[in-house]
């Protein structure tokens, strides 16, 4: 038992220093979670077909990245949409989230050019085992966490009597905050990564407020949640 972790270091590539121990400790926990989720039969949702050598290696990757400062590759250009990419987006939620705050459709446009490329990007990584799905949720977590700050300071005195019109203002600020936040937020700790990364998937978990859990439920009209357990009632809004 002595020489496990030496020979699991070994066989990851992990080589020796300060944080080697922490580092395979936290990829051990990892793996353990997997192996549940592989034996897994009682919940579908929960339950994983199989665990490749190139997702492990990610994984290992992303914490050891934490010590070395190793930067995720952007492969997608900055870029304007075409007319006919927006269209797409037009019946969405997070299209509705910035209407109900009163966004012109030039504002739409630039934030739903963060949101593609976003989606792109993200899928690409995961495609090419650039990051595992475990890192993108722990990302989105951190999102949240710095969209809520930027909520609670500026919803948590609105008077009940607060025209739309104010309403609509207050939530621009929230949106304007929320961006200036996770721009610095890496998706990969202790390196940089590009601020429309995290700009684009804080829109994607606007767009899954009326499903999502309530740890990953945002929007940026201080209503948004009734708005969104009520679409019919916005929509004309």
């Amino acid at each position: 038992m002595s020489d496990l972790d030496p020979s699991l270091a070994k066989e990851l590539g992990i080589t020796p220093s300060d944080h080697a121990q922490a580092a395979l400790e936290e990829i051990k926990g990892w793996w353990y979670g997997v192996a549940v989720k592989l034996l897994e039969r009682k919940n579908p949702q929960h339950m994983r077909a199989s665990v490749s050598a190139q997702e492990l290696m990610c994984r290992r990757d992303e914490v050891t990245g934490r010590y070395t400062g190793k930067h995720l590759p952007i492969t997608e250009t900055l870029r304007n949409l075409t007319e006919a990419e927006i269209a797409g987006y037009s019946d969405r939620l997070v299209v509705a989230q910035m209407r109900w705050i009163g966004l012109p459709d030039s504002e739409v446009a630039m934030h739903l050019r963060d949101y593609h490329l976003a989606r792109a990007q993200r899928s690409e990584w995961l495609r090419t085992f650039k990051i595992t799905p475990e890192r993108l949720e722990e990302y989105e977590g951190e999102l949240h966490y710095e969209w809520e700050t930027a909520f609670r300071r500026r919803t948590r005195r609105i008077p009940d009597d607060t025209g739309e019109e104010e309403r609509q203002a207050i939530g621009q600020e929230i949106l304007d905050a929320t961006m200036d936040r996770v721009a610095d937020t890496p998706l990969r700790p202790g390196t940089v990564t590009a601020p429309w990364v995290g700009k684009g998937s804080t829109h994607g978990l606007s767009d899954q407020a009326d499903t999502a859990q309530p740890d990953r439920q945002l929007g940026w009209h201080p209503d948004y949640q009734n708005r969104c357990k009520h679409p019919d009632e916005t929509q004309e809004q």
